[in-house]
Order: structure tokens, then sequence, then C-alpha cells
């Protein structure tokens, strides 16, 4: 009967543990999150996001006038080192595009050839085609007004969203653009971007209204990116 009690009192102890690290794991976690500094997990991501040489990416970008939405691009992209390729559409047009060791590579919509354009540029930067590089668009001179706005999944990873109104450094961008504000999912265990949305007015016309909005994936998992098979242009 003894021995029986000493099993029922270790077998509770067991079930008690068993319980307290279930409960532990949640209230970690809601304590780190209730540690992050919007600020500083901001600065944390832009300096790992310029370390990173590959990946995978979604961008859309549109106008609004009026109300009246327009689609300026919707493509999806991989990228090695400065070696690009997006496929989709720019301006109500198909495309499909490749960077490579200084040479584009596009796919003309009408008819189906690959032309090849040597480009006297090693940076894809410099082309000012930022669907070709959208870190471009998340390069800050300086970050201001940080504010947190909680938490969300994105591709799987628990994400902090904050807002924020940076100055950039994107020639591209504050030629046309003012008043830029930016909302970002950081990916705060491994201090990775994961998506991010900007929106700007207009410095002409202040109801036109600029929303571009990025997703990556596999950062820094490594992905070969090769010249397309010039021999299969001429193929519908």
């Amino acid at each position: 009967m003894a021995i029986n009690k000493k099993r029922w009192i270790i077998l509770v102890l067991a079930i008690l543990c068993i319980m307290g690290l279930i409960c532990a794991r949640p209230a970690r976690e809601y304590y780190i999150k209730s540690q992050l500094e919007p600020q500083v997990e901001v600065n944390k991501a832009l300096k790992r996001m310029s370390t990173v040489k590959s990946y995978e990416y979604s961008l859309s970008s549109t106008f609004t006038v009026d109300q009246r939405k327009e689609v300026i691009s919707r493509v999806v992209g991989e990228k090695n080192g400065e070696n690009t390729h997006i496929k989709g559409e720019m301006v109500n047009t198909a495309v499909d595009i490749y960077y490579i060791n200084n040479t584009i590579y596009n796919l003309d919509s009408f008819s189906h050839k690959w032309l090849v354009i040597p480009s006297n540029t090693k940076n894809s930067e410099e082309l000012l085609i930022s669907e070709l590089n959208p870190l471009s668009n998340f390069r800050f001179k300086a970050v201001n007004t940080v504010e947190k706005l909680g938490f969300e999944k994105v591709d799987g990873s628990e994400c902090l969203m904050v807002s924020c109104h940076p100055s950039i450094e994107s020639q591209l961008l504050e030629t046309m653009w003012k008043d830029f504000e930016y909302r970002l999912w950081i990916d705060y265990k491994n201090s990775l971007l994961k998506k991010a949305v900007l929106t700007a007015t207009n410095k002409q016309n202040e109801k036109t209204r600029l929303k571009l909005q990025v997703e990556f994936k596999n950062l820094d998992k490594p992905c070969r990116i090769s010249p397309p098979d010039l021999s299969s242009a001429n193929k519908k």
C-alpha cells in the first residue's frame, strides 16, 4: 500500500512538472515579447539584412489617384549576390528578366525572343529598377518615430510589427515621393525582415499615393541563378 502511495506521489509530481514546463514556455515568450524595443529591433534587422546575400521575394507596387488604383508592378524574384531573376508584370506588360554578370536578359513579350543587353554597371541597384533589388527600398539614413504595433506570423515566423517614418537613401524614390511611412514585420528571433510595406505621397499631386509591398523568404539559403536557355527563344 505504501509502495502504491509512493508511486502515486511520484506520478503526481511528474505531471505537475510537465504542466509547469508547458505553462512556462508561453510565459517566457510573453516576457521576451514584452521586452522588445522597436527601435533596437529595427536597427538590428536592417543591419542583418545588409549582410544577406541570397533570398526569394515577392513584390507588388501600386499607386492610387483619386481612389483609383493602378498596378505598377507585381513580380516574384530570386537574388544571389548581384545576380537576379524576376518574373511577373510591370506596367501591364509581362516581364521575365535576368541580371547576371553585368548582362541583362529580357524576354520580349511580343516576339518571345530573349534580348541580351550588356550593362556597364556591376551593381543592379544602379539600373534604377527597384524590382531587381527590393532591399534598396528599405535603406534608411535615419529612422524616426518607431511604434510597436503588435505581433503577426509571416511565412511561419512570429514577427514584431512596427511602423516608422525614416529618411531614406533611395534617390529613385525621393525624386517623386515624400512623407514615407513604413510598416515592417521583423522576425525578432533571427533579426530578419520578413515583410515590409511602404506608403508615400507624390510630390506633385498629394492625391496620388504609392504603396509598395515586399515579402522575403529563404533568406541566406543558397540559390543558383543561371542565364536563360537562348535556344528556346523562339518558342511561344
